[in-house]
């Protein structure tokens, strides 16, 4: 995920990095990652929720936004930035966490009980992001995203203490659903800005799309025709896994089904702009998504 931040938002000095030659960069203050949540396509902490749930959610968002901010966008030697972030996570899980966002994070990890290596593939996943540009099937895709995305809705059922086995594999479906919506949402942008391709290169030459493709003002036929498959894909998977939905209750319900109504509605969103996210953004509407999670919250999901 791109978090777009001010050149100036820094924070969380460190003595033991005093002369910048461990790492270069710094990280944004909690107020530049937690503005970011109004731009997500899902409710991060809705209004409705309990104020400690809100706060936990906030707590998370802003770790996960941090991550993507060290691996993505940040000045220097990105690397060294992901072992600094490391090494405070485990302070974190002391209670010694020096940056702002990993002091409001130790606890909830804390008081939620979210384990370490939870949290810690977030930041792997990042570092593969340095080396790895391309990923030859699905399969590999989804390895990927058991790092980058599997983990965010483990840690939220940590939040409403329902990290269940058979739940958890049902929020996996579900975060990878999500995170390859939105790597079809940000083509153009990964290819161009970092000269990542998140489109299965299998997929890629079924279709018949190339690299240059993804440089063109509007999306090819035969990109808009891996664009439709890889999002109904994922449109699937978030059926399969919305099952979760019907597990849950209360308020961990009311949040899920926000998670996998902001995904369906972000599908219904390519549908409209005829799956080419190279001629404009596509984004979920407010009104097909709140229509999504009223009807999963009163339904459950699909079995």
């Amino acid at each position: 995920m791109v978090l777009s931040l001010p050149d100036d938002a820094m924070s969380g000095q460190d003595s033991e990095h005093q002369r910048g030659d461990a790492r270069t960069g710094d990280f944004p203050r909690s107020a530049a990652v937690l503005s970011r949540m109004s731009a997500e396509n899902f409710p991060v902490a809705a209004r409705i929720l309990p104020g400690g749930v809100r706060q936990h959610l906030h707590a998370l968002y802003g770790f996960f936004r941090l991550v993507d901010y060290a691996g993505d966008e940040a000045p220097g030697n990105r690397e060294a930035l992901l072992s600094f972030l490391e090494q405070d996570l485990h302070r974190a899980y002391r209670g010694t966490a020096r940056i702002p966002i990993l002091r409001q994070l130790q606890v909830t990890a804390r008081q939620c009980g979210i384990p370490q290596d939870v949290l810690v593939k977030l930041i792997e996943a990042n570092r593969q992001d340095q080396h790895v540009r391309r990923y030859a099937d699905f399969d590999e895709l989804c390895d990927y995203c058991a790092r980058s995305a599997n983990p965010v809705g483990e840690a939220v059922l940590h939040v409403f203490d329902r990290a269940e086995t058979g739940l958890v594999a049902l929020s996996d479906r579900i975060c990878t659903a999500l995170q390859v919506l939105e790597h079809c949402q940000d083509i153009a942008e990964d290819y161009q800005q970092v000269d990542r391709i998140y489109l299965p290169q299998k997929d890629m030459a079924r279709f018949g799309v190339t690299e240059q493709d993804l440089l063109a003002p509007r999306a090819s036929t035969a990109l808009r025709g891996l664009v439709k498959f890889e999002v109904d894909r994922a449109r699937r998977m978030l059926r399969d896994g919305s099952v979760l939905v019907g597990e849950l209750r209360g308020t961990a319900r009311v949040a899920v089904a926000g998670y996998v109504a902001g995904g369906l509605a972000t599908a219904a969103a390519f549908a409209a702009a005829g799956h080419d996210p190279l001629a404009a953004e596509v984004r979920p509407g407010k009104a097909r998504t709140f229509l999504e999670w009223g009807r999963l919250f009163v339904l459950g999901g699909t079995r």
